[in-house]
């Protein structure tokens, strides 16, 4: 094999050449003009070279080490009839998908013939975490085995978005329990962190992975003081986040999450470098979803999908283009799961192992993302931890405050978002397919401590053209 490198006949410029390059383009306006403020707060030069590269984390690529796959999911509605919701779900997995998350209280009958050892199995919105175990050994055995199964069990999150918690020992042993009862589903993760419910609040980037990281660091200490050891802990826990709006944010995000996974963990000091990996899956932004011009929502999930798997996700869910208002349907769902397809088969994003890696911009982006996150990771600490946040409403109020910045944003214009205040259809209706719902007083619930409310962006400003509209029916 030669030693000599690519290109090395042509000469090499450096940023100061580029620089003085595009100035002389821009006929005498600065360069300083094309820079530009980004999310995280930080300048976006036009231009990055090595010289923006900073000192790379090994950890931002993951442990994928035979391409960049990742599962095809969707979330499947249980009925009362488990075996026509078996047809359904074999039939969805004949169709493509190579994940699936139930959502409901599975019976045997539903697991008939589904074959874990080839796909990841999900489950939520159970009510019966012992129940759902006893489940999992009837439909698929005690045996050892290392299928990717995994439980969901977030009591916290549900906590933040209820309003009401106990106490951290009576709502985390059922997830202990299950551990110990599921003790040979060895690749089985009992407990998830579903921190894309913080970005569908209206939490940025740093704010979604900074709170994932610290919700994570709960369920950690609290298994590791119930005896389990770091490895054995960090095993028990996946990840969910949203892939959002900012294309190139969203990349760095996946990516700055799993290098501060690692720091987290390796200040344990674990037995195994494998426990310093994390799963992640990735779901597409509710937050951005509209009911005007709604199949615009195809093409923001589309870009969103592709952020997730860019970044290297281990699985991800695309939303149907239609659930800002409704469940999916046969078709919504079909497009939904095309998307993933398509990404594989015609993009190829599955075949190289870090499709962002030795983009100078988005290296740079990730380890901004990854220190800044970190900071709000020790921040949560250093106030009582994750679970204060929470039972105290601050993190109410925090999401709150970020999500009326970016409406603020919007309603000035400032946020562009195509078919609600850019480009927008004048003529088009959406009565027919939504109801104007009422708005509910906060002070009627009845709640330990505020609630985080999950909104989208578009929501007042939609429900204020549909009252409009129902005027003008009567």
């Amino acid at each position: 094999m030669s030693d000599n490198k690519l290109f090395s006949d042509f000469p090499t410029f450096s940023k100061e050449d580029w620089i003085a390059k595009i100035e002389h383009d821009l006929k005498g306006k600065p360069y300083s003009d094309l820079t530009k403020k980004n999310v995280l707060g930080s300048s976006t030069e036009p231009v990055f070279t090595d010289s923006n590269l900073p000192q790379l984390d090994p950890n931002r690529r993951g442990t994928k080490t035979n391409g960049n796959d990742w599962h095809i999911s969707e979330k499947v509605l249980l009925s009362a009839d488990s075996k026509a919701d078996n047809q359904k779900i074999l039939g969805l997995l004949n169709a493509g998908l190579t994940g699936i998350e139930l959502s409901g209280q599975p019976e045997i009958d539903t697991l008939k013939g589904i074959a874990p050892e080839y796909i990841a199995t999900e489950f939520s919105d159970y009510s019966s975490l012992s129940e759902l175990t006893k489940t999992l050994t009837g439909a698929f055995g005690e045996i050892s085995n290392t299928y990717p199964i995994h439980l969901n069990f977030d009591p916290i999150t549900n906590a933040a978005i209820t309003g009401k918690w106990s106490n951290k020992n009576t709502e985390l042993n059922e997830g202990l329990k299950a551990i110990k009862n599921l003790i040979n589903y060895k690749a089985t993760r009992v407990f998830s962190v579903k921190a894309h419910a913080y970005h569908n609040c209206g939490a940025g980037a740093i704010s979604e992975i900074g709170l994932a990281l610290a919700q994570s660091h709960e369920y950690l200490v609290f298994l590791l003081e119930s005896g389990l050891s770091i490895d054995e802990a960090s095993a028990q826990i996946k990840i969910d986040l949203a892939s959002g709006r900012d294309y190139f944010t969203e990349i760095a995000k996946f990516r700055a999450f799993r290098i501060i996974w690692a720091a987290m963990i390796d200040a344990y000091n674990p037995e195994h470098a494998c426990s310093k990996s994390v799963q992640i899956h990735a779901n597409t932004s509710e937050f951005w979803n509209t009911v005007y011009d709604p199949h615009v929502n195809m093409l923001r999930a589309t870009t969103q999908a592709m952020s997730a798997a860019i970044g290297g996700t281990d699985a991800l869910t695309v939303a149907p283009y239609n659930s800002a208002w409704e469940n999916g349907n046969e078709f919504s769902n079909r497009i939904a799961r095309n998307v993933q397809l398509l990404l594989k088969e015609e993009t190829y994003l599955d075949k190289v192992i870090d499709p962002a890696g030795g983009s100078y911009y988005i290296e740079s982006l990730t380890q901004e993302l990854a220190e800044k996150a970190w900071i709000k990771f020790k921040k949560i600490e250093a106030k009582g931890g994750f679970i204060g946040l929470v039972t105290s409403g601050n993190l109410h109020r925090e999401l709150k405050e970020e999500a009326d910045a970016q409406i603020d944003l919007f309603n000035n214009g400032k946020l562009p978002v195509l078919g609600v205040n850019l480009y927008p259809n004048e003529n088009e209706t959406a009565l027919e397919k939504i109801i104007v719902l009422e708005e509910l007083d906060p002070a009627a619930l009845e709640t330990d401590f505020p609630p985080i409310e999950q909104i989208r962006l578009t929501g007042k400003v939609e429900q204020e053209r549909l009252k409009s509209e129902l005027e003008a029916a009567k």
